[in-house]
């Protein structure tokens, strides 16, 4: 119809978006999709400002990849909440990075329309078989066999505020983290993940790579409250502080994962 507003399709994350848009593409949607890039399950989220997150970055975090940065463009939110789209946001809201940009993404609707494809909980395949606890989980195919796309639907006003309210009582917390607490996105000290750690250290040397891949697996599928959505630097910069608060031993010269081994310390003995 003349005059109806653009739709466009938001999602968090790079590699996410594109999964998005080859299976939408498949099922002949030629619409645009925008990749949301704001990691703000982390970081200082009152003010967002980048300059003040990047810098909390900078002080909190260890990137393995030095190239990569602390980038979150801004082009890409006033792209899908501009007045002339009508946004059709696919979320996981297990997932607490995924959560966290959907609830930003609602505040800065300011209670205006857009749909949603939430896909929390449900298949992986058309069968069923098991269910979806991240977008970041899906490949194109699956997004496909699933049906998820005919799981869009108009967001409610009342869901909105909602969301905008939830978002609000984060900013005011303004924690360093945010992590999903029965099936809610809560603030957490920078130290919530260290326990995850220390449980999986083992007593023997270890590259840290090994003990941050394994800790994201426990997370990700055998603790009782998942920890999806925590990235890997957020582990690495924890490792190394339990290492000079001797609670974890570490060694190596650095600067990647790869370059530091860890263990626990002998009983009795200094780490």
């Amino acid at each position: 119809m003349s005059g109806s507003p653009e739709v466009v399709h938001v999602v968090w994350g790079v590699s996410r978006s594109e999964s998005l848009r080859e299976a939408l593409r498949s099922q002949g949607e030629k619409a645009a999709v925008v990749a949301l890039c704001h990691v703000l399950n982390v970081g200082p989220i009152d003010p967002p400002e980048p300059p003040a997150r990047r810098a909390w970055a900078e002080a909190n975090l260890r990137d393995d990849d030095p190239d990569r940065g602390w980038h979150e463009p801004e082009a890409p939110w006033v792209q899908a909440t501009s007045p002339g789209v009508h946004p059709v946001y696919w979320v996981c809201l297990s997932d607490a990075a995924e959560h966290a940009s959907f609830l930003a993404f609602a505040s800065r609707m300011s209670g205006r329309p857009f749909d949603v494809v939430d896909v929390t909980g449900t298949g992986v395949s058309a069968s069923g078989s098991s269910s979806v606890r991240s977008l970041g989980q899906l490949r194109p195919d699956e997004i496909v066999a699933s049906g998820l796309h005919a799981r869009r639907r108009p967001f409610s006003r009342e869901e909105s505020e909602a969301a905008s309210a939830a978002w609000s009582r984060l900013r005011r917390e303004n924690a360093p983290l945010r992590v999903m607490r029965g099936g809610r996105l809560v603030s957490a000290p920078l130290t919530h993940f260290d326990p995850a750690l220390t449980g999986q250290a083992t007593p023997g040397w270890e590259p840290v790579i090994a003990l941050v891949a394994r800790t994201l697996d426990h997370l990700a599928s055998d603790a009782d409250e998942p920890g999806r959505g925590i990235g890997d630097d957020v582990l690495f910069a924890r490792i190394l502080a339990l290492g000079k608060a001797g609670t974890l031993g570490v060694q190596g010269a650095g600067p990647g994962m790869r370059d530091y081994e860890v263990r626990l310390p002998a009983p009795g003995s200094p780490a």
